[in-house]
């Protein structure tokens, strides 16, 4: 939303009801008008059906141990500690608001971030930048860089990391297969995506 427009949004918000006043709200640290746009208020989520179970089986061996989460804003990993402690796990914590409410607080108490690089987000930008570290690669040159992008063959969409280089080379494809297939008549490509294309 408009920068301008925040406050005014808060305060309505919380005068709703009393269950939300005082809600936490997350705010993006590197915006260029591109962070997600849409209200969006879902009771309960039904995300992480297969992972949350895996993450059980994997941890069952530490489940009296301190267990600490994290994820991009938050919300996943409340969602994610709520199960394990339902599955009987004591000690679990989470990072309030994610990685974006952290850099936030550490910047604003002038503290050292202990996260580096990019942080994965789930809108257009698909990633907001916490410090300058480039602490990814390539996957199709091997170069530093951490740029998140979906592949450009609509029967690909792989999301994966490509340098600018890379992004000019294959057209903004994961690779050659999907470059040649991006710029075939759209007639072409529909029936290729019909007849079941593996990458």
């Amino acid at each position: 939303m408009p920068e301008s427009n925040f406050n005014a949004f808060r305060e309505t918000l919380y005068q709703l009801s009393p269950e939300l006043d005082g809600l936490r709200l997350n705010i993006a640290i590197d915006d260029d008008g591109k962070s997600f746009w849409v209200l969006r208020c879902k009771v309960p989520s039904n995300t992480f059906r297969e992972q949350l179970p895996m993450a059980v089986e994997m941890l069952k061996e530490n489940k009296d141990k301190n267990i600490v989460m994290y994820c991009t804003g938050g919300i996943r990993c409340e969602k994610a500690s709520a199960y394990l402690r339902y599955k009987g796990f004591p000690h679990v914590f989470h990072v309030e608001g994610g990685v974006i409410e952290y850099a936030r607080k550490a910047r604003e108490q002038c503290l050292p971030l202990k996260f580096i690089g990019k942080n994965f987000v789930f809108d257009e930008r698909l990633g907001e930048r916490i410090t300058d570290d480039i602490i990814a690669q390539c996957h199709q040159c091997g170069k530093p860089c951490d740029n998140h992008t979906n592949c450009n063959n609509d029967g690909c969409h792989l999301l994966f990391i490509q340098c600018d280089e890379c992004k000019n080379k294959y057209d903004g494809c994961c690779s050659d297969e999907c470059k040649e297939e991006f710029h075939l008549p759209e007639e072409e490509q529909q029936r290729a995506r019909r007849a079941g294309r593996v990458n």
